[in-house]
């Protein structure tokens, strides 16, 4: 997503002297990157403004995003994959919002705390193409805790002054959070397994093909 775009605009830099041969790459991957948050923006921006949740759906895309970045989770296999799943997930988060009756308030309060619990143990979770070290892997499950602390912090705040409908989307917010972090371990557990199966496969083969070099000596 947005390749092409950011290659020319590379070209474009590196013609006039802004920036250097050897810092093209990064200049490009940083230009695809501020594409796909511009992208993401607009996007959340219009269904909010469709739906006539603006406010909210800000309000859930800023405490998402952090405990994102830090609690990891699954990610789709490419960009517009990405993108077409977070923009889904956003209308179905706004349409609990918006179509939830008062009396399953608490329901859903339940449900988020049992989502804090599954975040504050499982992050954070790692992808394939984003693999952790153990220092980072600390680092990531602290700030993963420190930020969940503090959204719980205002969320309680926010329900003392009756904005409940803010507290709602916050929990929302860590609902889907925690959906993503049991189908990012499900989808590492069941991969692990595929790898540990094709292994036994390749093993196999070779067994048997030295089996049939010994039987022809």
């Amino acid at each position: 997503m947005f390749v092409k775009l950011s290659c020319k605009i590379a070209d474009r830099l590196e013609h006039c002297g802004i920036i250097s041969k050897s810092n093209r790459t990064l200049y490009e991957y940083g230009l695809r990157q501020m594409f796909a948050t511009i992208l993401n923006i607009l996007t959340m921006l219009l269904i909010g403004f469709i739906m006539g949740l603006a406010v909210p759906a800000m309000v859930y895309t800023i405490a998402y995003i952090p405990l994102r970045v830090y609690a990891g989770g699954y990610h789709a296999s490419t960009p517009q994959r990405c993108w077409a799943f977070s923009a889904i997930m956003l209308w179905i988060a706004l349409c609990i919002v918006k179509y939830t009756p008062q009396t399953y308030f608490w329901v859903i309060t339940t449900l988020s705390l049992i989502a804090c619990i599954v975040v504050f143990l499982l992050s954070p979770v790692e992808d394939r193409n984003k693999r952790l070290d153990e220092k980072e892997h600390h680092v990531y499950h602290i700030r993963a805790i420190v930020v969940m602390t503090i959204e719980m912090i205002v969320a309680m705040l926010l329900f003392a002054l009756h904005f409940k409908q803010f507290v709602l989307v916050l929990e929302i917010a860590w609902c889907s959070l925690a959906v993503m972090l049991l189908l990012g371990k499900g989808k590492n557990v069941f991969e692990k397994i595929d790898c540990q199966v094709k292994c036994n496969t390749i093993r196999e083969k070779i067994f048997l093909k030295i089996k049939k070099e010994e039987v022809h000596e």
